[in-house]
């Protein structure tokens, strides 16, 4: 079933304007803490999309787990109650922004860019699932499993959210073949054929994105989606990047991925509405001229 009748233009980067904005995102929370202290500054940035052009936004809640809140040395009882009140005001900011698709987001335990510090079934297993029953009680129906990069932790992930109807997952590579884990990409198409609606490649450079498409749609037969980093080189653990590519190339290549009809397309850390502007009117040009 496709996701819609058209290709549908994602959000961009949330810590990347947060930051613009002034507001320090320390580790290991990262935005998390933002959607408790400066929910105004959250729903601005999701607006700001929405006015460039975005259809779908995904909450701010990239680091809003036990998991996460515990490493600031919280008690258990105290972080499941400070992450589930970052989650929910997320959700709310979300929903404020009057976006046409709300997707809530979900990553990996630890680190995106180290799938080695995985920290085991059990772990994975209690914080999806507490992560999840949040979002039904909030009223979710998309979930967007983001930058995944572990072949045991996706098949964790994805059996949790089994009572959801809409999953999305979007992973973060090594090369056209590897998670970045190593894990075959072969193996994520198996187990998430019956139960993921849409598959994507996410925060991954240009360059890799650019090698790893064609052999991507080969493989997995469904609904498909990118949202490539704007980063020369990999980001920073948080979000920050010396070197981006420039407005050109960035719009080339938009539109390259744009001619294979994507059912879903956006930028991921570096980016800006502005860039959602560029995706938005290359959009509407392919659709004039259909």
């Amino acid at each position: 079933m496709p996701v819609s009748n058209r290709t549908l233009i994602l959000d961009g980067a949330m810590g990347t304007q947060l930051m613009e904005r002034g507001l320090e995102l320390p580790l290991p929370l990262w935005s998390a803490e933002t959607n408790i202290t400066n929910p105004k500054d959250v729903l601005s940035v999701h607006c700001d999309y929405i006015k460039a052009g975005a259809d779908i936004i995904t909450t701010n809640t990239f680091r809003s787990t036990s998991w996460s809140y515990r490493k600031i040395d919280l008690s258990p009882k105290r972080a499941s109650e400070r992450a589930k009140l970052s989650l929910m005001k997320a959700v709310e900011s979300a929903y404020n922004s009057k976006a046409s698709f709300i997707a809530g987001s979900i990553t990996s335990l630890e680190d995106c860019y180290r799938p080695d510090l995985f920290p085991g079934q059990s772990a994975a297993e209690d914080s999806y699932g507490e992560t999840l029953m949040w979002f039904k009680e909030a009223g979710i129906e998309i979930i967007l499993f983001e930058t995944m990069g572990h072949l045991e932790e996706i098949e964790i992930a994805l059996k949790a959210a089994s009572d959801f109807s809409k999953i999305w997952l979007s992973l973060i590579i090594k090369d056209s073949s590897h998670l970045l884990s190593g894990h075959s990409l072969e193996d994520v198409y198996v187990l998430s054929a019956d139960r993921v609606g849409c598959m994507l490649l996410n925060c991954n450079t240009f360059d890799k994105s650019n090698d790893a498409l064609v052999k991507f749609k080969e493989e997995w037969n469904g609904n498909w989606g990118i949202y490539p980093n704007l980063g020369e080189s990999e980001p920073e653990p948080d979000g920050a990047m010396d070197q981006k590519i420039d407005d050109g190339s960035f719009e080339s290549m938009i539109a390259n991925y744009m001619a294979e009809s994507p059912a879903i397309i956006g930028s991921c850390c570096g980016s800006s509405p502005k860039h959602t502007v560029m995706i938005r009117k290359i959009l509407d040009k392919k659709l004039l001229t259909r």
